[in-house]
């Protein structure tokens, strides 16, 4: 373990990795993957299978965050991979709802699911759910799915066909049954509806083509893949991403580490001191040493909420300030605002104006400078992406 990264280094790896550093092709915003794509649908798709996972539970946002990858795509674009059953919208790990690959979605759920299932019976006990209930609403579900077929239903269409079938079943029953479904790989969002969202269908019907992967292979998969796209990490930082525990997380960076695709490194603090103990062992992908420590950050970025770019990671300094946290999550109630982002660090937030003519307004932190012109070009990238009027940039009142 020679090398030693600053925050600085670390910053622009993790940058790089998320695909955030450039739109060169060489640099983030469109790996090597998205250079031989031909169309945006596969160019969407190609980052998300490059991320592994992103961070879904926000539609609007979601779409975003794979566009700002794939420069140049549009929202039409993310429904056309969702309709080409390229990607899929479902919860892979930690109980939250992600954008996956659709032929990663069942190894992921199998290599975590037992910590996310095991607290399902406390869940239905609490909501009043028996188990003969549980297995009509499932049946019922997978039934009504598999007539439906590729055409999918939405939430509320499935849920009529609970009443239809004579159950009794209450309002706030309808995410746990939905998400129980889904959380065992019998059913996905995929393709978009007339609403513009995703809509279910069974896997079984939709997904074509699945990878085979369980036990240790699995775990060395996600060890390697999140590093490729998250950066340099810490053991918690993977353990709080996929859900499992520390000791999971230690089997598959070891396995990693032991094929070549992780390199063990330590942590220098801000004053150039190196860290000591486990909060200064860093793991990384070997092919971010090197040329990225030099490599420039993109000098402006407008990036969604919920992003990877924060969500990836348990621990988020380089990125992030800490102090500034509660303004990113405010009242800490999970939800994550869209972020301003100044050569990878957040500096403030972003709001879009509920109007015709757009716009866009910009909360910066106490001492933060932004340039609202820099700002205009990215605010027309995003316009561009969802068809829609930019309008103009501009402080928060």
């Amino acid at each position: 373990m020679n090398e030693t990264l600053s925050p600085d280094d670390v910053l622009r790896m993790r940058m790089r990795a998320l695909g955030l550093a450039g739109h060169d092709g060489a640099e983030g915003g469109r790996s090597s993957t998205d250079d031989t794509a031909h169309d945006g649908a596969e160019r969407i798709a190609a980052v998300a299978r490059r991320m592994l996972a992103l961070q879904g539970q926000d539609w609007r946002s979601a779409r975003w965050a794979l566009g700002v990858r794939a420069p140049g795509t549009t929202s039409a674009d993310v429904e056309a991979a969702f309709d080409s059953r390229r990607i899929v919208r479902s919860w892979p790990m930690r109980g939250t709802v992600h954008i996956v690959a659709a032929e990663d979605i069942r190894w992921m759920q199998l290599a975590t699911n037992h910590r996310v299932l095991a607290g399902a019976p406390k869940r239905r006990a609490f909501l009043g759910i028996d188990d003969a209930v549980l297995d009509r609403l499932v049946d019922t579900s997978l039934l009504a799915l598999a007539a439906a077929g590729p055409a999918g239903l939405d939430r509320d269409r499935l849920a009529a066909t609970w009443t239809e079938a004579g159950i009794d079943w209450q309002p706030n029953w309808r995410y746990h049954l939905i998400w129980w479904i889904c959380q065992n790989g019998l059913a996905a969002f995929g393709p978009i509806g007339p609403g513009g969202e995703p809509l279910l269908v069974a896997t079984e019907h939709w997904i074509t083509a699945s990878r085979d992967l369980a036990g240790d292979a699995a775990l060395h998969e996600l060890a390697v893949r999140y590093a490729a796209a998250r950066g340099p990490f810490r053991e918690k930082d993977l353990a709080w991403w996929t859900g499992l525990t520390v000791a999971e997380a230690r089997i598959g960076i070891a396995a990693a580490a032991e094929s070549g695709a992780l390199a063990p490194v330590r942590a220098r603090d801000a004053a150039g001191e190196t860290v000591l103990g486990a909060a200064g062992k860093l793991w990384v992908d070997p092919g971010l040493l090197g040329a990225t420590r030099d490599a420039p950050l993109p000098e402006w970025r407008l990036l969604a909420a919920f992003d990877e770019h924060l969500l990836g990671y348990s621990e988020r300094s380089p990125q992030l300030d800490p102090e500034h946290f509660a303004r990113i999550v405010p009242g800490r109630n999970g939800m994550f605002l869209p972020t301003v982002v100044e050569r990878g660090v957040v500096v403030g937030t972003w709001k879009r104006r509920r109007t015709r003519a757009g716009g866009l307004d910009v909360a910066p932190f106490p001492g933060a400078r932004i340039d609202l012109g820099a700002l205009a070009a990215a605010n027309r990238d995003w316009a561009a992406f969802h068809g829609v009027a930019a309008g103009d940039v501009a402080l928060a009142e």
